[in-house]
């Protein structure tokens, strides 16, 4: 067991920086990787618990190669747990997201809630116009003939009413709440 000190870990570094990066690179993890940083970081800690552990100096030229070897062992098996945890928390929340999914599908109540959470977003985005576009043919089941009559407009104004009411309400298709 080797004793760690602040110049010990820079000497570390310094000898054997090219571990980690052989390590990363090995596992296909470079620096375009937003969690790069973080893998870099345990690769330090993992090579100074290496250091730690190791039973022989690594500084003496005898123990440098056995000690490369040993300190990528831990580093390639530090990195693939990581790579794990990372991959079991990202199934986890698909899963949940999934689950509430499948909920919103078999509760019909949910399904309505969502729904009139939606219309009262989407009423707060309408022109009046849109509004009374929006009543008179859901509600009052009116073409868009009788609309133009009933609010003394021409048809193709009330086309460009229907237009503006279906870019607005885009959210709806697309599954977005809001």
């Amino acid at each position: 067991m080797n004793k760690l000190t602040e110049e010990t870990m820079q000497a570390l570094l310094l000898q054997f920086e090219g571990v980690i990066y052989a390590s990363l690179k090995k596992l296909a993890i470079h620096k375009g990787k937003q969690d790069y940083d973080d893998f870099y970081q345990l690769g330090c800690l993992k090579l100074f618990d290496a250091y730690h552990d190791f039973d022989k100096d690594p500084f003496d030229e005898t123990n440098r190669y056995p000690f490369v070897y040993y300190a990528s062992q831990r580093l390639h098996w530090a990195f693939l747990d990581e790579m794990r945890k990372e991959n079991r928390r990202i199934e986890r929340q698909e899963a949940d997201s999934d689950d509430i999914t499948d909920l919103a599908s078999e509760d019909p109540a949910f399904d309505e809630l969502i729904f009139a959470d939606q219309l009262t977003h989407l009423m707060t985005l309408l022109s009046p116009k849109e509004r009374l576009f929006l009543a008179d043919r859901l509600l009052g089941q009116l073409s868009i003939t009788a609309i133009a009559k009933k609010h003394a407009v021409s048809r193709k104004t009330v086309y460009r009413w229907r237009q503006s009411l279906q870019k607005k309400a885009l959210f709806l298709k697309e599954g977005n709440t809001f």
